[in-house]
């Protein structure tokens, strides 16, 4: 491929865009083998793809002008979650047009025009995706031993299980991807606010359900359990495609944003320094795929789907164009700033500090640990907001995420513990730790904890996470520890650490915490921070 063709290709086929996907929603609603429609640079066709079962999977295959003249690079786009087959048609133009690369966005089954019943990351979903190779090999000039997948959100993770299957897949992009889904929905046992109910809103009247996944939703939104999604072998999607990936030593291209409010990003981060083959991991500030988002779906200049084209002319066509020499891990700081280049996800992690924490009432995060104390909070909701989605990450993308008052949170049901100020600032890189005493006066209990960066105007959300427990023995203390998000924070001098505990935060979760219920806190109890200075 000849250096710069594909940015000017891309950029020159973006003017045709609104009408590519004009042509496309027409095409889905003519026969299965609708007529290749051209358009400048590439051309388009709707399909209907048999998968693993004889299942018909409806796509939209674009592809270079010249696609019998020789052979060409296979890239699958699998859709997100409740979407047509054309949520990627910004990067498929930009492959198709630039990269001499035919790629086929395809409906999962179970959604929309595609038949069958949803598999949730399933043995049929990897399989649709081998069957829809073998007919790419035989219908299309591709060459089989070129073969990629990417996706965005849900097509993040059918790329991760679809590669993990089928060696035949050279390289994969993988954006913000589902890597757990029970903690996905329930963080550490703690169901966010309305979050199955907005899953199954948003795939209701366009995906199919079989009776074991909808008994699993309606257990879950209404009892809260997620155990019924812990028990799925693939609820662990990236630990599920760990092994595969590394048999099948596949290029893989992961990307996420650090505020996530939908698809966190820690399951998928920690398998990234396992995975043993060619690998690249970029995170940046925002929410569910707001980081990638324009360059997957509108083709948009972007820094993670530029690099991630790049990813795939380099591991599919050979393009000698740098992507394996640069830094194997980017972090842009979750507030802010440049990428800043580290060799694994643990180079980039600073050293793990324990700060004791005092009383409540004194509130001083990194405390005397030999006093013993205890304090009662009393549970109800307070001003102390872990996150409101979709709100707060992308806010932060844009350098205006929010300051919350925090002296106005009322200590009486929320623990408050600030750290002396960093006077010539630092960095926090990694998973804070929460290490707590507690005394509940109920079986259940639910804690959310939220670390905040803060000045004189007030605190910004760095890390949270709740955390739930069942079963507990009231008025008997308990060691409760948990990991918040992780993140990539640069404190600005004179900023101090605050850390927030709080038994309800109904925008963000379901709380187990009975309202009015009491809770007692009590040393010894401290948080680990992964911070550059004491």
């Amino acid at each position: 491929m000849v250096a710069g063709r594909g940015t000017l290709m891309g950029m020159r086929a973006l003017g045709c865009l609104g009408a590519v996907m004009a042509t496309a929603a027409t095409l889905v609603a003519l026969s299965p083998a609708a007529t290749a429609v051209p358009f400048p640079g590439g051309q388009a066709t709707t399909v209907f793809i048999p998968g693993a079962d004889g299942v018909a999977l409806n796509a939209v295959v674009l592809a270079p002008p010249d696609l019998h003249a020789h052979r060409n690079a296979l890239v699958l786009q699998p859709s997100g979650w409740g979407m047509p087959a054309m949520g990627s048609l910004g990067s498929a133009v930009k492959l198709a047009t630039g990269n001499d690369v035919v790629s086929i966005e395809y409906t999962a089954r179970g959604m929309y025009l595609s038949q069958g019943e949803v598999d949730l990351f399933g043995a049929k979903d990897a399989a649709d995706a081998s069957a829809i190779i073998d007919w790419a090999v035989a219908t299309l000039n591709v060459d089989p031993q070129r073969v990629g997948v990417a996706g965005g959100s849900y097509g993040a993770g059918m790329a991760l299980i679809a590669a993990a299957h089928d060696s035949r897949i050279k390289a994969i992009v993988a954006d913000s991807p589902p890597g757990d889904l029970a903690f996905s929905i329930a963080p550490n046992d703690t169901v966010k606010s309305a979050s199955p109910e907005v899953l199954a809103a948003a795939g209701v009247s366009t995906n199919r359900f079989g009776v074991p996944l909808t008994e699993l939703g309606l257990k879950l939104i209404s009892s809260n359990d997620p155990s019924s999604v812990k028990a799925l072998p693939q609820n662990k999607v990236a630990e599920y495609a760990l092994p595969g990936l590394n048999a099948n030593n596949t290029a893989v291209f992961l990307a996420h944003d650090w505020q996530d409010s939908l698809l966190p990003p820690g399951p998928s981060m920690d398998i990234f320094d396992r995975l043993t083959g060619p690998k690249k991991l970029m995170m940046q500030p925002g929410d569910h795929s707001t980081g990638g988002g324009a360059g997957q779906v509108g083709g948009l200049p972007n820094p993670v789907w530029d690099r991630a084209e790049r990813w795939l002319d380099h591991y599919l066509n050979g393009a000698d164009n740098g992507i394996d020499r640069e830094p194997t891990v980017l972090y842009k700081p979750a507030n802010g700033g440049d990428y800043q280049p580290f060799d694994s996800v643990a180079a980039a992690t600073e050293p793990i500090r324990s700060y004791p924490l005092s009383p409540p009432v004194a509130g001083t995060l990194g405390a005397n640990p030999g006093v013993p104390w205890a304090q009662p909070l009393v549970s109800g909701p307070t001003i102390a907001v872990s996150v409101v989605p979709y709100l707060t990450g992308t806010a932060a993308q844009l350098g205006v995420a929010p300051t919350f008052p925090l002296d106005g949170i009322d200590r009486n049901a929320a623990a408050v513990w600030r750290s002396a100020p960093f006077d010539g600032g630092t960095r926090l890189a990694g998973k804070p730790r929460p290490n707590l005493t507690v005394i509940p006066s109920t079986p259940d209990l639910t804690l959310i904890g939220i670390l905040y960066d803060e000045d004189q105007s007030g605190g910004k959300v760095i890390s949270q996470f709740p955390v739930t427990r069942h079963g507990l023995r009231p008025g008997e203390p308990t060691a409760i520890a948990w990991e918040l998000g992780p993140t990539d924070w640069n404190v600005a001098a004179g900023h101090r650490l605050t850390f927030v505990v709080t038994t309800q935060d109904p925008v963000a979760y379901a709380s187990a915490t009975p309202l009015g219920s009491i809770v007692t806190l009590a040393a010894p109890s401290s948080i680990d921070l992964p911070v550059a200075a004491p």
